[in-house]
């Protein structure tokens, strides 16, 4: 049926939908829902998801309808449209293309708005969305930063379940990579950056991944590194370094902040010295700039 559908979507399907999204209060709020989940399972299509991803009515009208959900009187009035609506956005914007960007900042400062919500779900799927669009627009990290999100992101790290994590620490490590300020944001909030630190240890391989990279990115502010002294910093990096994750981001993030650190404090060089790190440091060093 998605193959059969793949050379018109856009223009027989969509735009129906994109009425329906412009005019919420006109909808059935038990039905809805259901109708968004169907245009969404057509995201596993990629040229579907392309074709959607880069319709600029398409992203219009998603925008329209957060801001009816938003305004409504209460939180509840369109919680089930507002869940499935978000999860639809998260799936088409996978994709990488113009009109994303384009409408990222936009997107970014609904999804912030969203961020005060006392509903988990709503909580977790826009932050998955803003850790789709900050990679892609330099704008849109702007409007993040101003709004606060770093602290909000720390919060989630530290009290947020495995999927709102895995979101929180890649939007971290996306804004620590635009901006130093995000990085003595860090440095202040995180003491001895603690939490992040927990995150080496997770299971899921993009968490470290990504962890590593902000470290990495932390580790450059004054005094960061030598308030690692005498934790299990250089042992934990080491270990990601040299072992063997499927993830290739990983094992390279690992070098990188490995490498830095010890550049950004002797005593920490030391330390890899005696663990016989040496080498891995050695042939990470082309990565660091």
């Amino acid at each position: 049926f998605k193959k059969y559908c793949r050379n018109d979507f856009a223009v027989n399907v969509l735009p129906s939908f994109e009425i329906l999204l412009k005019n919420l209060k006109l909808v059935n709020k038990q039905v809805f829902p259901q109708c968004i989940s169907i245009i969404g399972s057509f995201a596993s299509d990629k040229t579907i998801s392309g074709q959607v991803a880069a319709r600029e009515e398409y992203w219009e009208s998603c925008l329209a309808a957060i801001d009816e959900a938003i305004t409504s009187v209460t939180e509840t009035d369109y919680r089930e449209t507002l869940y499935a609506l978000l999860g639809l956005m998260v799936n088409f914007s996978m994709e990488q293309c113009c009109t994303i960007q384009a409408k990222a900042p936009a997107i970014t400062e609904r999804c912030t708005s969203l961020l005060d919500s006392t509903d988990g779900g709503i909580l977790t799927r826009a932050t998955g969305l803003l850790s789709h669009m900050l990679p892609q627009s330099a704008e849109a990290v702007e409007k993040a930063l101003k709004f606060g999100i770093v602290k909000k992101m720390l919060r989630f790290i530290k009290v947020g379940g495995k999927t709102t994590t895995r979101y929180a620490v890649k939007i971290l490590a996306v804004c620590s990579s635009h901006s130093k300020h995000a990085c003595e944001e860090i440095v202040k909030c995180d003491k001895k950056l603690s939490g992040l630190r927990k995150l080496l240890s997770s299971d899921d391989e993009l968490v470290v991944g990504n962890t590593a990279l902000c470290l990495s990115h932390c580790f450059e502010i004054p005094g960061a590194a030598t308030s690692l002294l005498k934790s299990d910093i250089v042992r934990t990096l080491l270990k990601h370094a040299g072992g063997d994750a499927k993830e290739s981001g990983l094992q390279q993030n690992a070098a990188i902040a490995l490498g830095k650190l010890c550049l950004a404090e002797s005593r920490h060089r030391t330390e890899l010295r005696e663990l016989h790190g040496l080498e891995i440091l050695t042939s990470c060093m082309k990565y660091i700039k």
